[in-house]
């Protein structure tokens, strides 16, 4: 007895050890090359009851501030906002369908949320160990989810300004909405950003640190009582570029720095040397996008910066991931940049002059967008053999070959590509607007030191990039399959497909068939012992 008992014991801790899966911590951050500063970033780190209120959970690491019975500039016939509701979406809990595109990696989000009444509320974040005089930028997706209605599904608002968000630094302790302490962004509204309902819409704000210890602040309100005030926020980063103030070398008591939004400034870039034969090209440095380099380059190619970001892949060939030390070439040998037209001055709307900011609106591009023309989206993979185990593609480490990358949607495999390590990144391309996941199954004795499973919104005609890094390891054994990082938001149930470009893709298939033979072999044996007992 004791005999079956322990052979039934091991089949079933070999069962649950074969099929189990790692829990998804974090998406690597969509920046190539960049470390995020924020702490729980993504929301997969824990959560708590902010003050001990119940209707009040915060993501561990941040701070949620509100408005309570106080009215605000624009609030619609002077209503006073009301506190709003927090929580930490898990999205194993279910997810309504057609709304997939609130989580952005994970399985957690963040939605504030208010019915009936204007709502105005902040998240923050302090953070230590910033270089003064160093430039900074925050990176913050935001759904406004506003609704006028439900009627065959979510009816937007019809007032575009009715919802807002912006930005901030301050250095910590600064009380939020303290104008003269905080630097703030200046309000994006559906008046200046279009689309700005029911989607991600990725904000991007570069401030100068102007103290080691500074908080960082993401706000949003609706001016209006639609039925629900909602906002829906994932994947916050905070990423170290490469320019240095250095007239900024001591505190600033009122803390508003120099802080300007992203894209055209003020203040231009320095201006790029050409080479000998006229060609300007770039060094691709450690923190590098090519979203900033579009920034950085836009004025000498003379373009704007959206549109030199698709100029600029485009003569790099359409590169889906850049590396630290790879070259890009800005502006070809012998070819002299365009004098670039000043762009006419906005016309001022009624929205624009209700907000209560002097400043002018800057423009939130989605950073995933490339380039408007586009029709649809595409995902481009790639696995790399992370040597040193860091989760980052450094110079030295190449492809690797013998991967297998699926792409689900609705549960459903789309497609299987099998890596060769010499033709990546592959693009999964002709895709329609929706959310998909991207998983990787490494090749025998590797495992993942990445993500193994993203969940990845496009639309529009974006295109995005997902990396997967994976390391060897001679113990890994079988453990390796099930460790591959596969997501707990769906398990997929069907089978990958055939590879498209390998005859590796048939050997996994082996192996897969294998296994599932073993299992139910295991399972037989193991109610065999049970009726035995």
């Amino acid at each position: 007895m004791k005999f079956r008992t322990l052979a039934l014991l091991a089949v079933l801790a070999f069962i649950v050890v074969f099929v189990g899966s790692t829990t998804v911590k974090e998406t690597a951050a969509q920046t190539q090359g960049t470390q995020n500063l924020l702490v729980n970033p993504g929301f997969e780190d824990g959560n708590h009851h902010q003050d001990q209120i119940a209707e009040i959970v915060v993501p561990d690491g941040w701070k949620l501030h509100w408005l309570d019975k106080v009215t605000f500039p624009g609030a619609w016939d002077n209503l006073p906002a009301l506190r709003p509701e927090s929580t930490v979406w898990n999205s194993l809990g279910g997810i309504p369908e057609g709304e997939e595109i609130l989580w952005r990696d994970g399985i957690y989000n963040l939605k504030v949320f208010k019915a009936w009444a204007p709502m105005y509320a902040a998240l923050s974040q302090d953070v230590s160990g910033l270089e003064v005089g160093r430039r900074y930028r925050l990176v913050a997706p935001v759904y406004p989810d506003l609704i006028l209605e439900y009627k065959n599904g979510k009816v937007p608002p019809d007032r575009p300004d009715a919802g807002q968000v912006r930005l901030g630094a301050s250095p910590v302790g600064a009380a939020w909405r303290d104008e003269g302490a905080i630097a703030y962004s200046g309000w994006w509204t559906g008046a200046t950003v279009s689309p700005f309902y029911q989607t991600y819409v990725t904000f991007v704000y570069d401030f100068t640190a102007t103290q080691e210890n500074m908080t960082v602040w993401i706000e949003f309100r609706s001016t209006y009582p639609y039925s629900n005030n909602g906002f829906f926020l994932d994947t916050i980063g905070l990423y170290t570029l490469d320019e240095v103030d250095p007239s900024v070398s001591n505190p600033s008591p009122s803390g508003g720095g120099a802080a300007v939004p992203a894209g055209p400034t003020s203040t231009p870039m320095p201006t790029p040397t050409p080479r000998a034969d006229g060609a300007v090209v770039h060094i691709v440095q450690s923190g590098d996008t090519l979203w900033t380099i579009a920034i950085r380059y836009a004025e000498t190619m003379g373009l704007a910066p959206e549109a030199a970001l698709p100029a600029i892949m485009e003569l790099n060939n359409n590169p889906a991931f850049i590396t630290a030390g790879q070259e890009l070439m800005i502006v070809p040998p012998g070819q002299v940049a365009p004098t670039a037209e000043p762009a006419p001055a906005e016309e001022e709307t009624a929205a624009e002059t209700a907000v209560e900011e002097p400043t002018p609106e800057p423009t939130a591009v989605p950073v995933e967008e490339p380039t408007a023309a586009a029709t649809t989206s595409s995902i481009c993979v790639a696995a790399f053999n992370d040597a040193d185990g860091n989760g980052q593609r450094d110079v030295a480490e190449g492809l690797l070959a013998d991967a297998a990358i699926s792409l689900f949607r609705g549960g459903a495999n789309v497609s299987t590509y099998v890596t060769d390590g010499i033709n990546e990144p592959y693009c999964f391309q002709n895709l329609e607007d929706d959310t998909y996941q991207v998983q990787i199954f490494p090749p025998a004795d590797y495992v993942m030191t990445t993500t193994g499973n993203w969940a990845v919104a496009v639309s529009n005609g974006m295109s995005i990039a997902v990396e997967f890094g994976t390391k060897f390891d001679a113990n890994a054994g079988s453990v390796a399959v099930a460790d591959a990082g596969v997501a707990e938001t769906a398990v997929p149930t069907t089978a990958p497909a055939p590879a498209e470009t390998s005859s590796g893709s048939s050997n996994i298939g082996l192996i897969v068939l294998g296994a599932a033979v073993v299992l139910i072999l295991l399972a037989g044996v193991g109610v065999f012992l049970l009726r035995q007992s």
